[in-house]
């Protein structure tokens, strides 16, 4: 009867993972070496604030279970790639989310690229950090929901190698060593 009960859920185990799919995803390198700005008004302070880290712990707060982030090695069924963008107008007391995705399937090939946006009215004078890790939960539960949801189960994987290859295709501001600034009068 235990021999029973084992493959009885052994074969539970599979099929429960063989309809879930897997995603990885890539948030570029411009997030977590940068800041961003945000000023709560006018004569206010600049908040400085890194969209890389706040984003990541969004996508593994908000996101269901087969998601991780983008390893090399690693086969999954789609790869996304994320790039934020947070602004706020002070006079309106609107703070946008803005997040651009772009979805790689089998083969390497981009299946699809999605802009969602969400905006907020409020005051982030004192919990800026609050409202942000709010807009980008409410991003990737709306990416989530609307988009990852629907992508069709493909038998086919795309390795994360490919990682690489969508950061190293975003161009490089080359900066000429010899270049001298105009005098200006």
């Amino acid at each position: 009867m235990t021999k029973f009960n084992y493959t009885f859920f052994l074969l539970l185990l599979i099929s429960a993972n063989s309809f879930s799919q897997e995603f990885q995803y890539l948030i570029s390198e411009r997030y977590y070496n940068y800041s961003d700005n945000v000023r709560p008004s006018a004569y206010g302070e600049w908040y400085t604030f890194r969209q890389g880290p706040m984003l990541e712990e969004a996508v593994n707060r908000s996101l269901k279970s087969g998601v991780k982030k983008c390893v090399p090695g690693s086969d999954s069924d789609y790869i996304f790639s994320l790039e934020p963008n947070i602004f706020y107008n002070y006079q309106m007391d609107i703070l946008y989310g803005q997040l651009k995705v772009k979805i790689f399937g089998p083969r390497n090939v981009l299946k699809d690229s999605v802009t969602i946006e969400i905006e907020h009215q409020t005051r982030i004078h004192q919990k800026a950090n609050y409202y942000i890790n709010k807009i980008y939960d409410e991003l990737i539960k709306k990416l989530d929901t609307e988009i990852l949801s629907k992508l069709p189960k493909d038998n086919l994987k795309i390795n994360g190698d490919f990682c690489t290859t969508i950061e190293l295709s975003r161009p490089q501001k080359k900066i000429d060593p010899n270049y001298k600034a105009p005098i200006q009068a």
